[in-house]
């Protein structure tokens, strides 16, 4: 996901080196058009990726719902044989099912949302860049004007620069450093470490589950009993 740095690094250099006096701006510009069609082409291959693994989340979800369905399957065949112990261990083994369905069914959301938020915004990047290669020339004209202007007392080339002609890529390499932050902040729900405090927690609620476990034994052996 540091596709979105990198390009968010690729527009601020090429803003400062329009600041210097030995840039060709329209030359300069027209890299910058290039360099974010390509990590544009890469990200939109990342979002492709992120949507896929909302789906085979969507699907692993699915299978275990049908997993605890067995589960419970085999509770009341082990019932049937009178085997009490066997049908806790089944249901014990539903309860871990579901509680690990839950926590997919969020995971799968969260992905799904980040994907449709970095859908949206590579929309409106990719907007911004057909404005930019359509004014291209424009731009570079407005840069070699801003670059002859005398410099006001404490600013500089860069501050008539930042406040004209480029805002608009000034601001996109803001909203690009946006974007990168909802990025990493999506990462961190992949954070290994998670799935360690997960299983910790898994064997935490394991320990206190077994009162519903004797609760849902005792209702199987009443609705067989009816």
């Amino acid at each position: 996901m540091g596709i979105f740095n990198r390009l968010n690094r690729v527009i601020k250099s090429n803003l400062n080196a329009l600041v210097d006096q030995a840039e060709d701006p329209e030359k300069l510009i027209g890299q910058t058009v290039a360099d974010m069609k390509s990590w544009l082409s890469r990200a939109r291959k990342e979002l492709v990726a992120a949507l896929g693994s909302a789906k085979r989340l969507e699907k692993k979800e699915k299978a275990l719902e049908e997993e605890a369905m067995e589960w419970e399957r085999k509770a009341v065949l082990a019932l049937q044989r009178d085997d009490e112990d066997l049908a806790r261990e089944a249901l014990r083994r539903k309860t871990r099912a579901l509680r690990e369905a839950k926590s997919v069914r969020a995971r799968a959301a969260e992905q799904a949302t980040a994907a449709d938020e970095m859908k949206a915004q590579l929309g409106r990047i990719e907007e911004k860049l057909d404005d930019l290669k359509a004014r291209q020339k424009t731009l570079a004209a407005q840069v070699r004007q801003a670059r002859t202007q005398p410099t006001s007392p404490g600013g500089g080339a860069g501050e008539r620069l930042g406040g004209g002609a480029f805002s608009d890529l000034e601001r996109m390499a803001d909203q690009i450093d946006q974007l990168d932050a909802e990025v990493e902040a999506h990462d961190l729900l992949d954070d290994p470490r998670r799935a360690e405090l997960d299983a910790r927690f898994e064997a935490l609620e394991s320990e206190q589950s077994d009162d519903g476990i004797e609760d849902e034994l005792a209702a199987l052996k009443a609705k067989l009993g009816g």
